[in-house]
């Protein structure tokens, strides 16, 4: 129903153009057409067809013909011809604001995004395995916040079963394993090889830190390892077949930090990768024996699911991890 009113008001199903409520225009394509605005405005801004024509560098007609569009779409007379080129209308000004407006946003989020062109932002998610975030985190915290402001990360500590599985269902955006399976979906990138330790208790053997143990001498011992099919667990197992000795297992167990109580406490042994006990060592709360006869060697690498396109923030952080490895771990 059209009447009439002394006062501009604003509603959300129409709006009042001079003193009558028009409907407001639904959105089809044609409305996200930015030209008519932007020849709108350089013809208000010149006061003459010609002139922005001129500007613009498109003939007078066609450019008669967007502001006309403009007008129809909106059912309201926007210019005025004059003596001197053409005038506007109340309604043509209030349009001409709200354009003006529409235009510089636009520009404006076109210059920040151009800015941002080649820059690393936003967050990402990564699982890494337990004891291994007290090793490295802050030294990879550190060194994004200097190279890569704009980036944050959250990290998840789980072993490569939960890992995986956080990969597949798109939680985390990078998972660090250790012999990580081959997984069609998995973009894997070595970073790191490191040697699998017999782990005691300070004391527990008559070996001094550091030095290698054969892989047979294990069989004397009480072991306390991860349940099958752990990873860890396969590797040991191959290693004592090759070595002809079978493992006395005293206890399973799943959590790496359980496992290093037990050790604390002389319950047994366990074998770890060397890069998980780095602060144990430091510490002095266990000893460790690089295992030979034969070696037996961990592969770390950094994983990414084909199904989850990688950022440029994915990116720079799959980078970082790896610089942090080199300088802590190699």
């Amino acid at each position: 129903m059209l009447r009439s009113s002394p006062d501009w008001i604003i509603r959300v199903s129409g709006c009042y153009l001079g003193e009558r409520i028009v409907s407001a225009p639904r959105l089809t394509a044609s409305s996200l057409d930015i030209r008519p605005l932007y020849y709108f405005v350089h013809v208000v801004e010149s006061g003459s067809f010609s002139r922005a024509a001129a500007a613009l560098a498109i003939s007078q007609p066609v450019l008669s013909r967007f502001v006309r569009r403009l007008e129809d779409g909106l059912k309201v007379q926007l210019l005025y011809r004059n003596g001197r080129g053409v005038g506007v209308t109340e309604a043509g000004q209030r349009f001409f604001e709200h354009a003006q407006t529409m235009l510089q946003t636009l520009s404006g989020a076109e210059i920040e995004v151009a800015a941002l062109r080649g820059t690393a932002l936003g967050r990402v998610s990564i699982a890494l395995p337990p004891l291994l975030g007290g090793v490295l985190s802050a030294e990879l915290i550190r060194s994004l916040k200097a190279e890569y402001p704009l980036v944050t990360v959250t990290l998840r500590e789980g072993f490569s079963a939960e890992a995986l599985e956080w990969l597949s269902a798109g939680s985390v955006d990078i998972g660090i394993l250790f012999n990580p399976p081959k997984v069609a979906t998995l973009i894997t990138q070595h970073i790191f090889d490191d040697r699998i330790h017999l782990v005691g208790a300070p004391g527990s053997l008559d070996e001094p830190g550091g030095a290698e143990i054969p892989t047979r001498r294990l069989a004397a011992l009480a072991m306390i390892l991860p349940p099958a099919p752990h990873r860890l667990r396969s590797l040991i197992e191959d290693a004592s077949h090759e070595a002809g000795i079978t493992l006395n297992t005293e206890v399973e167990v799943s959590g790496t930090n359980t496992m290093l109580e037990l050790v604390r406490k002389r319950i047994g042994f366990t074998i770890l990768p060397s890069a998980l006990l780095k602060d144990e060592l430091a510490e002095g709360r266990i000893m460790s024996w690089p295992i030979g006869e034969p070696k037996i060697v961990s592969h770390l690498f950094t994983a990414t699911s084909m199904q989850r396109p990688q950022t440029l923030a994915t990116r720079a952080v799959l980078k970082t991890i790896g610089e942090v490895f080199k300088r802590n771990l190699a």
